[in-house]
């Protein structure tokens, strides 16, 4: 028998994780966008990662059908714009400065410290979430002194990071 939501919810939040906004466009270009910290890389050789999605989210429905999509890896001193992205507020993109990427879906250049832009090649129903694998054909790195926004402990914090030459 598994443990309840609740207990689930303390485990995870024994493992930091960064925080990203993912994005996409309705048929019709209104953007859409949500909070996730359900992201990871899944190869190198092609640039793929993927993205965990709730199934009530309002976003879920737009991206399934662009099948392309943003992940905006957010600085440490946006926490308000990643709250902003997990509420359910309407125009979410009132609130924020965003550019066209590639193929038009926002990137939300003042908060990211880093971006893929990705094409759908899967989506696997797991859960009460949809697992998204992304082809990555476009994306920036962030800078050396860019530091990433985590999420422990069921709050944001700014990661303790001292950056490593590649």
């Amino acid at each position: 028998m598994p443990v309840d939501r609740s207990t689930f919810f303390q485990i995870m939040s024994a493992f930091p994780t960064g925080v990203a906004i993912v994005t996409t466009l309705e048929a019709d270009g209104t953007p859409r966008g949500l909070t996730t910290n359900a992201v990871t890389s899944v190869s190198a050789d092609p640039p793929i990662l993927l993205v965990c999605i709730d199934r009530k989210s309002r976003t879920l429905p737009a991206l399934t059908e662009s099948r392309r999509f943003v992940v905006n890896f957010m600085r440490d001193d946006h926490a308000e714009i990643c709250e902003l992205f997990a509420s359910k507020a309407e125009d979410k993109f009132a609130r924020v400065a965003w550019t066209p990427g590639v193929a038009g879906v926002p990137i939300l250049h003042e908060g990211a410290i880093a971006h893929a832009e990705c094409v759908t090649l899967e989506e696997l129903d797991i859960g009460d979430h949809v697992v998204v694998t992304g082809l990555v054909e476009s994306g920036s790195a962030p800078r050396p002194d860019d530091v990433p926004i985590v999420w422990f402990q069921r709050g944001f914090s700014s990661a303790p990071v001292q950056p490593q030459p590649l």
